[in-house]
């Protein structure tokens, strides 16, 4: 019987380190939306890759007559993505924020450096590409993870820990943030300066900079992004074309003109999935920066609603996350990989609606591209690696259940009492608060009697001097844990910091 009680006594603490090792509900729900709603996102992403690639994918022999290469290529990113992802959620974020963050960023700016070499590849008027192997990488979609780790590494420090003053903020701003900046823009990736700099300004208005003064460096950086883009024809082409673009159907205008054919063919329900008519050689990157296009002309109105709605869910699912993180890095960290896959795909569809210039930046999770999708998979796991190092902050009532213990009190609560885990079954009329009077005409076989106390401190006595023991109406002895449940789970010392979405 003893060795039945003590492998009892193992799986009840197994049990209770299962438990503690649970993450709560508020932590763990947007986690599983965050993750299947990117899920959903890159599975309905190779639907669309395939619907609006496999004309163009049948006709050319340079993509060797296959409707499916599309396909196939995005799905070994997708898997490539998966596996870096995964690896990124299974290490704590503190290390890409510390020890590992000056390789990173060395790493990143070697990357763009690449861009300016022979070992570059132009297209669409940006060199942007470099060449590995058989396969093409573009540095400026890796290095907005490292852009996030360095903004979040600087306002951690400056506006949290204190660590450093005015003087050294700015030098590791200019260093760590506005070299890679310069090096992307000048390639030139307007679009993914944009994406970066409101990014950045998201996680500083998260830290505590005053909302006036981000308005008014938002404005100023419009205001210099506007005055940079009309130098450039080919950019002030782009800005033209928005206000007019039948001013060059067949020029400028073309690809704009074509996808606006596309949404106005799809009406509220789409010509049907997979029946898209632009798709055949008239609207140019179809699989790419205009997959929005396809979506609209096969889903209609009722689909492109459903990917807004999507993301939607992803933003307020990763801001979840980073309310709940256990510090302001993982606070940024979160809200900043969250910020910028949104306002990437916002780029992305107020360009192909003709309410903004085109910035040639992809759909995230949607679009076709390797560098593209292995990045926002990358993003997603930073995301979840903040999550899994989430937890709520311990109450009173955490703090006096995880003393709670059950005990052998011996014959009806004796000083000899063992603390156990379990007990033996005994009779109603042997239990606590019913032992037998000495008249009693039967004889009770000496019995066990089990109580849960806390901490393992006994009161003293009947009355419940100790506070853990009292008596009920009918003189039978309770447990008291507390006034009420609300009370228990809630406790008394919990306390929210509002600066910085920790609790303590």
């Amino acid at each position: 019987m003893s060795m039945l009680a003590a492998k009892l006594r193992g799986f009840g603490g197994l049990t209770r380190r299962r438990e503690r090792s649970a993450s709560p509900a508020r932590i763990m729900m947007p986690r599983v939306i965050f993750l299947m709603t990117s899920l959903g996102l890159v599975m309905f992403g190779l639907l669309m890759i395939y619907s609006s690639s496999s004309i163009v994918g049948l006709t050319s022999q340079e993509y060797g007559n296959d409707p499916a290469y599309f396909l196939i290529k995005q799905l070994t990113y997708v898997g490539a993505g998966t596996v870096v992802a995964i690896g990124l959620a299974a290490v704590d974020y503190h290390r890409w924020t510390d020890t590992a963050l000056k390789v990173v960023w060395g790493v990143t700016l070697a990357s763009l450096l690449l861009v300016y070499t022979p070992a570059a590849q132009g297209a669409y008027g940006a060199t942007r590409w470099i060449q590995v192997g058989s396969v093409s990488l573009q540095p400026s979609e890796f290095a907005k993870i490292t852009i996030i780790l360095v903004g979040a590494r600087i306002c951690e420090e400056y506006f949290w820990a204190g660590s450093i003053d005015n003087r050294e903020a700015i030098k590791l701003s200019i260093g760590g943030l506005v070299i890679p900046l310069l090096l992307i823009l000048n390639q030139p990736d307007k679009g993914t300066t944009g994406v970066l700099m409101l990014t950045l300004l998201v996680m500083c208005y998260l830290s505590g900079v005053s909302g006036r003064i981000i308005v008014a460096i938002a404005a100023l950086a419009l205001v210099a992004a506007l005055g940079y883009a009309l130098k450039d024809e080919y950019s002030r082409a782009r800005i033209l074309t928005v206000f007019d673009p039948f001013r060059d159907p067949y020029g400028d205008g073309y690809q704009l003109i074509q996808g606006l054919y596309a949404f106005g063919s799809g009406g509220l329900t789409g010509v049907g999935l997979g029946f898209s008519r632009q798709k055949y050689n008239y609207l140019p990157m179809a699989h790419n920066d205009f997959i929005f296009a396809v979506i609209g002309e096969e889903l209609g109105l009722v689909g492109t609603v459903g990917v807004l709605v999507a993301f939607g869910v992803l933003l307020w699912a990763g801001f979840k996350i980073a309310e709940n993180a256990p510090d302001l890095m993982g606070r940024l960290i979160a809200a900043g990989c969250t910020s910028l896959l949104v306002i990437q795909m916002l780029l992305n569809v107020s360009g192909v609606v003709g309410m903004f210039p085109l910035s040639g930046k992809p759909v995230p999770f949607i679009s076709y591209g390797g560098s593209s999708v292995i990045c926002c998979l990358m993003l997603v796991g930073l995301v979840t690696s903040v999550s899994l190092r989430s937890e709520l902050p311990e109450t009173a009532a955490d703090r006096r259940r995880a003393q709670l213990r059950a005990t052998d009190q011996g014959e009806w609560g004796g000083a000899d009492a063992l603390e156990s885990d379990v007990g033996m079954p005994t009779p109603r009329s042997l239990r606590l608060g019913n032992a037998p009077s000495s008249n009693a005409s039967r004889t009770y076989a000496p019995a066990r009697s089990w109580r849960v106390i806390d901490g393992g401190e006994r009161p003293t006595d009947s009355t419940g001097e100790s506070g853990r023991v009292r008596r009920g109406a009918n003189g039978r002895a309770r447990i008291d844990l507390g006034p009420s449940a609300a009370d228990r789970l809630r406790g008394s010392g919990s306390k929210r910091d509002t600066s910085y979405g920790r609790r303590k």
